[in-house]
Protein backbone atom coordinates (compact mmCIF):
# COMPACT_ATOMS: atom_id res chain seq x y z
CA UNK A 1 0.00 0.00 0.00
CA UNK A 2 3.23 2.72 -0.53
CA UNK A 3 1.67 3.71 -3.21
CA UNK A 4 -2.18 4.40 -1.11
CA UNK A 5 -1.75 7.20 1.03
CA UNK A 6 -5.62 7.50 1.06
CA UNK A 7 -5.06 4.07 2.91
CA UNK A 8 -2.79 5.19 5.71
CA UNK A 9 -5.16 8.43 5.79
CA UNK A 10 -8.35 6.04 6.38
CA UNK A 11 -6.39 4.35 9.57
CA UNK A 12 -5.60 7.79 11.23
CA UNK A 13 -8.84 9.03 10.63
CA UNK A 14 -10.91 9.80 13.98
CA UNK A 15 -13.54 12.61 12.96
CA UNK A 16 -15.70 10.78 10.52
CA UNK A 17 -18.24 8.39 11.63
CA UNK A 18 -17.68 4.62 11.01
CA UNK A 19 -20.02 4.36 7.59
CA UNK A 20 -18.12 7.00 5.97
CA UNK A 21 -14.22 5.04 6.79
CA UNK A 22 -15.94 2.08 5.48
CA UNK A 23 -16.69 3.18 1.96
CA UNK A 24 -13.45 5.25 1.93
CA UNK A 25 -11.64 1.70 2.58
CA UNK A 26 -13.95 -0.09 -0.03
CA UNK A 27 -13.13 2.12 -2.53
CA UNK A 28 -9.27 1.96 -1.30
CA UNK A 29 -10.17 -2.10 -1.55
CA UNK A 30 -11.22 -1.89 -5.14
CA UNK A 31 -8.12 -0.05 -6.59
CA UNK A 32 -6.09 -2.11 -4.94
CA UNK A 33 -7.54 -5.32 -6.17
CA UNK A 34 -9.06 -3.94 -9.88
CA UNK A 35 -4.74 -2.92 -10.41
CA UNK A 36 -3.84 -6.42 -9.15
CA UNK A 37 -6.26 -8.83 -10.55
CA UNK A 38 -3.99 -11.08 -11.41
CA UNK A 39 -3.62 -12.86 -8.06
CA UNK A 40 -4.25 -16.29 -6.68
CA UNK A 41 -7.12 -17.10 -4.51
CA UNK A 42 -4.48 -17.69 -2.01
CA UNK A 43 -2.93 -14.45 -2.76
CA UNK A 44 -6.13 -12.45 -2.28
CA UNK A 45 -7.05 -13.70 1.02
CA UNK A 46 -3.41 -12.98 1.95
CA UNK A 47 -3.70 -9.41 1.18
CA UNK A 48 -6.89 -8.69 2.69
CA UNK A 49 -6.03 -10.46 6.10
CA UNK A 50 -3.34 -8.20 5.91
CA UNK A 51 -5.32 -5.39 4.98
CA UNK A 52 -7.82 -6.07 7.45
CA UNK A 53 -5.31 -6.44 10.27
CA UNK A 54 -4.08 -2.85 10.04
CA UNK A 55 -7.57 -1.68 9.77
CA UNK A 56 -8.75 -3.54 12.58
CA UNK A 57 -5.87 -2.18 14.34
CA UNK A 58 -6.55 1.14 13.54
CA UNK A 59 -10.05 1.16 14.81
CA UNK A 60 -10.64 -1.96 16.63
CA UNK A 61 -14.06 -0.95 18.05
CA UNK A 62 -16.05 -0.60 14.54
CA UNK A 63 -18.02 -3.75 13.37
CA UNK A 64 -18.24 -3.37 10.25
CA UNK A 65 -15.05 -4.26 9.09
CA UNK A 66 -14.77 -7.85 10.71
CA UNK A 67 -18.18 -8.05 9.29
CA UNK A 68 -17.11 -7.01 6.21
CA UNK A 69 -13.99 -9.18 6.15
CA UNK A 70 -16.17 -12.41 6.60
CA UNK A 71 -18.56 -11.64 3.84
CA UNK A 72 -15.45 -10.86 1.81
CA UNK A 73 -13.74 -14.34 2.36
CA UNK A 74 -17.13 -16.13 2.22
CA UNK A 75 -17.56 -14.64 -0.94
CA UNK A 76 -14.24 -15.32 -2.45
CA UNK A 77 -14.25 -18.83 -1.64
CA UNK A 78 -17.83 -18.93 -4.11
CA UNK A 79 -15.65 -18.11 -6.47
CA UNK A 80 -18.67 -16.17 -8.51
CA UNK A 81 -17.46 -12.54 -8.04
CA UNK A 82 -14.40 -10.28 -8.61
CA UNK A 83 -13.28 -8.64 -5.23
CA UNK A 84 -14.48 -5.76 -6.74
CA UNK A 85 -18.12 -7.20 -7.49
CA UNK A 86 -18.01 -8.55 -3.88
CA UNK A 87 -17.29 -4.95 -2.78
CA UNK A 88 -19.87 -3.29 -4.59
CA UNK A 89 -22.47 -5.98 -3.29
CA UNK A 90 -21.43 -5.13 0.50
CA UNK A 91 -21.49 -1.39 0.04
CA UNK A 92 -24.44 -1.02 -1.99
CA UNK A 93 -26.34 -3.19 0.57
CA UNK A 94 -25.19 -1.19 3.01
CA UNK A 95 -25.90 2.10 1.47
CA UNK A 96 -29.68 1.17 1.08
CA UNK A 97 -29.74 0.13 4.59
CA UNK A 98 -28.41 3.21 5.78
CA UNK A 99 -31.18 5.07 3.57
CA UNK A 100 -33.90 3.01 4.71
CA UNK A 101 -32.95 3.96 8.33
CA UNK A 102 -32.63 7.69 7.34
CA UNK A 103 -36.24 7.74 5.78
CA UNK A 104 -37.39 6.19 8.96
CA UNK A 105 -35.88 8.88 11.07
CA UNK A 106 -36.55 11.68 8.36
CA UNK A 107 -40.67 10.66 8.16
CA UNK A 108 -41.21 9.55 11.81
CA UNK A 109 -38.41 12.07 14.27
CA UNK A 110 -37.61 15.11 12.59
CA UNK A 111 -40.55 17.93 12.47
CA UNK A 112 -41.00 21.37 11.85
CA UNK A 113 -39.97 23.04 14.99
CA UNK A 114 -37.99 20.02 15.97
CA UNK A 115 -34.92 20.64 18.56
CA UNK A 116 -32.25 17.86 18.21
CA UNK A 117 -29.01 17.02 20.19
CA UNK A 118 -26.48 15.18 18.60
CA UNK A 119 -23.03 13.77 20.31
CA UNK A 120 -19.47 13.36 18.07
CA UNK A 121 -20.38 13.49 14.31
CA UNK A 122 -22.56 9.72 13.05
CA UNK A 123 -22.65 10.54 9.09
CA UNK A 124 -26.11 8.45 9.31
CA UNK A 125 -27.57 11.39 11.98
CA UNK A 126 -25.63 14.16 9.74
CA UNK A 127 -27.34 12.71 6.61
CA UNK A 128 -30.81 12.55 8.07
CA UNK A 129 -30.23 16.01 9.41
CA UNK A 130 -29.58 17.29 5.93
CA UNK A 131 -32.38 15.36 4.15
CA UNK A 132 -34.74 16.43 6.39
CA UNK A 133 -33.53 20.24 5.73
CA UNK A 134 -33.58 19.01 1.98
CA UNK A 135 -37.65 18.55 2.67
CA UNK A 136 -37.93 22.00 3.58
CA UNK A 137 -38.23 21.12 7.50
CA UNK A 138 -37.14 23.98 9.78
CA UNK A 139 -35.41 22.48 12.68
CA UNK A 140 -32.53 23.18 15.38
CA UNK A 141 -29.44 21.61 16.32
CA UNK A 142 -27.57 21.45 19.38
CA UNK A 143 -24.48 19.83 19.93
CA UNK A 144 -20.60 19.68 22.14
CA UNK A 145 -17.37 20.00 20.94
CA UNK A 146 -17.09 16.01 21.88
CA UNK A 147 -13.24 17.06 22.76
CA UNK A 148 -10.54 15.90 22.36
CA UNK A 149 -11.11 15.45 18.56
CA UNK A 150 -13.51 17.95 18.10
CA UNK A 151 -15.93 15.89 16.18
CA UNK A 152 -19.08 18.05 17.41
CA UNK A 153 -16.92 21.05 16.12
CA UNK A 154 -16.36 20.30 12.66
CA UNK A 155 -20.56 18.60 12.36
CA UNK A 156 -21.46 22.12 13.72
CA UNK A 157 -19.23 23.85 10.79
CA UNK A 158 -20.59 21.29 8.44
CA UNK A 159 -24.67 22.06 9.49
CA UNK A 160 -23.83 25.57 9.37
CA UNK A 161 -22.65 26.10 6.47
CA UNK A 162 -25.74 23.89 4.92
CA UNK A 163 -27.97 26.92 6.14
CA UNK A 164 -29.14 24.87 9.23
CA UNK A 165 -29.50 26.80 12.48
CA UNK A 166 -26.86 25.19 15.36
CA UNK A 167 -26.00 25.35 18.82
CA UNK A 168 -22.43 24.21 19.80
CA UNK A 169 -21.88 24.15 23.29
CA UNK A 170 -18.89 23.25 25.70
CA UNK A 171 -18.40 19.82 26.60
CA UNK A 172 -19.18 21.08 29.77
CA UNK A 173 -22.55 22.11 29.31
CA UNK A 174 -23.65 18.80 27.68
CA UNK A 175 -26.53 18.92 30.31
CA UNK A 176 -27.69 22.63 29.28
CA UNK A 177 -27.79 21.67 25.38
CA UNK A 178 -29.95 18.77 26.11
CA UNK A 179 -32.40 20.47 28.16
CA UNK A 180 -32.87 22.71 25.41
CA UNK A 181 -33.95 20.09 22.91
CA UNK A 182 -37.01 17.62 22.42
CA UNK A 183 -35.06 14.54 20.88
CA UNK A 184 -31.45 13.06 21.09
CA UNK A 185 -30.04 11.54 17.70
CA UNK A 186 -26.82 9.71 17.69
CA UNK A 187 -24.92 6.95 15.69
CA UNK A 188 -22.83 3.81 16.67
CA UNK A 189 -20.04 1.92 15.85
CA UNK A 190 -20.89 -1.61 17.48
CA UNK A 191 -24.33 -2.66 18.33
CA UNK A 192 -25.84 -6.20 20.02
CA UNK A 193 -28.89 -7.03 21.94
CA UNK A 194 -28.07 -5.72 24.72
CA UNK A 195 -25.98 -2.30 24.13
CA UNK A 196 -24.28 -0.11 21.58
CA UNK A 197 -20.54 1.33 21.25
CA UNK A 198 -20.11 5.00 20.49
CA UNK A 199 -17.77 7.90 21.19
CA UNK A 200 -17.51 8.64 24.74
CA UNK A 201 -19.73 11.07 26.46
CA UNK A 202 -22.54 9.30 25.19
CA UNK A 203 -23.63 7.96 28.14
CA UNK A 204 -23.32 11.11 30.06
CA UNK A 205 -26.08 12.06 27.38
CA UNK A 206 -28.35 9.26 27.27
CA UNK A 207 -28.39 9.36 31.67
CA UNK A 208 -29.14 13.60 31.12
CA UNK A 209 -31.99 12.92 28.59
CA UNK A 210 -33.49 10.03 30.67
CA UNK A 211 -33.47 12.77 33.41
CA UNK A 212 -34.99 15.15 31.58
CA UNK A 213 -37.58 12.65 29.77
CA UNK A 214 -36.39 13.43 26.48
CA UNK A 215 -36.18 10.89 23.68
CA UNK A 216 -33.19 9.25 22.75
CA UNK A 217 -32.89 7.56 19.55
CA UNK A 218 -30.02 5.66 17.64
CA UNK A 219 -29.21 5.49 14.06
CA UNK A 220 -27.79 2.31 12.59
CA UNK A 221 -27.62 -0.53 9.91
CA UNK A 222 -27.43 -4.11 10.42
CA UNK A 223 -23.91 -4.35 9.44
CA UNK A 224 -22.79 -3.26 12.88
CA UNK A 225 -24.40 -5.70 14.50
CA UNK A 226 -22.26 -8.48 16.93
CA UNK A 227 -23.38 -10.78 19.00
CA UNK A 228 -21.45 -9.97 21.38
CA UNK A 229 -19.72 -5.82 23.12
CA UNK A 230 -15.64 -5.97 22.26
CA UNK A 231 -13.92 -8.44 24.19
CA UNK A 232 -10.52 -6.35 24.34
CA UNK A 233 -10.63 -2.66 24.88
CA UNK A 234 -7.14 -2.25 25.80
CA UNK A 235 -6.06 -0.50 22.24
CA UNK A 236 -8.84 2.14 23.00
CA UNK A 237 -5.93 4.34 23.94
CA UNK A 238 -4.94 7.84 22.65
CA UNK A 239 -2.49 10.42 22.68
CA UNK A 240 -1.98 11.85 26.62
CA UNK A 241 -0.32 15.54 24.52
CA UNK A 242 -4.42 15.57 23.32
CA UNK A 243 -5.32 16.69 26.88
CA UNK A 244 -1.95 17.41 28.57
CA UNK A 245 1.02 18.92 26.60
CA UNK A 246 3.66 18.42 28.82
CA UNK A 247 4.68 15.14 31.44
CA UNK A 248 3.85 16.02 34.96
CA UNK A 249 4.98 13.67 37.56
CA UNK A 250 2.00 12.43 39.70
CA UNK A 251 -0.60 13.34 36.57
CA UNK A 252 -1.60 10.30 35.03
CA UNK A 253 -4.09 10.86 31.85
CA UNK A 254 -6.67 8.70 30.33
CA UNK A 255 -8.00 9.29 27.05
CA UNK A 256 -10.18 7.18 25.51
CA UNK A 257 -12.45 7.69 22.57
CA UNK A 258 -14.99 5.06 23.05
CA UNK A 259 -17.97 3.66 25.65
CA UNK A 260 -19.78 0.49 26.12
CA UNK A 261 -23.45 1.83 26.83
CA UNK A 262 -26.41 -0.27 27.95
CA UNK A 263 -29.89 0.55 26.43
CA UNK A 264 -31.78 1.69 29.41
CA UNK A 265 -33.03 4.84 28.48
CA UNK A 266 -33.01 4.91 24.86
CA UNK A 267 -36.02 5.03 23.35
CA UNK A 268 -35.82 2.88 20.36
CA UNK A 269 -32.75 1.84 18.02
CA UNK A 270 -33.39 1.88 14.03
CA UNK A 271 -32.26 -0.68 12.37
CA UNK A 272 -32.07 -0.81 8.42
CA UNK A 273 -35.52 1.07 8.97
CA UNK A 274 -37.09 -0.51 11.18
CA UNK A 275 -38.11 0.97 14.80
CA UNK A 276 -36.80 -1.49 16.99
CA UNK A 277 -38.09 -1.35 20.01
CA UNK A 278 -36.70 -2.88 24.10
CA UNK A 279 -38.05 -5.04 25.96
CA UNK A 280 -38.58 -5.15 30.06
CA UNK A 281 -34.89 -5.99 30.52
CA UNK A 282 -33.73 -3.35 28.05
CA UNK A 283 -32.79 -5.89 25.41
CA UNK A 284 -33.73 -4.97 21.73
CA UNK A 285 -36.80 -7.22 20.26
CA UNK A 286 -35.36 -8.50 17.48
Amino acid sequence: MTNYPEFEAMLLEQEAGASTILFKYINILKRYFTENNDLSKKEQKKELDYLYKKVRDAHPLIAIFPNMHVFMLKQIDKGKKSIPEILSVFGSRTQENIEKTISTCVSKLIKDGSKIFTFSHSSVVRKAILSAALKGRRFEVGLTEARPVGEGVSLAKFLGRAGIPVSLYTDAAMELAISRSDLVLVGTDWYWKRGFINKIGTHSALRVADEREKSFYILSDSSKQMSTPPADWSRDKHPESQILMESIENVTVYNPYFESIWYRGVTNIIIDGEMKALDNNSEIIM
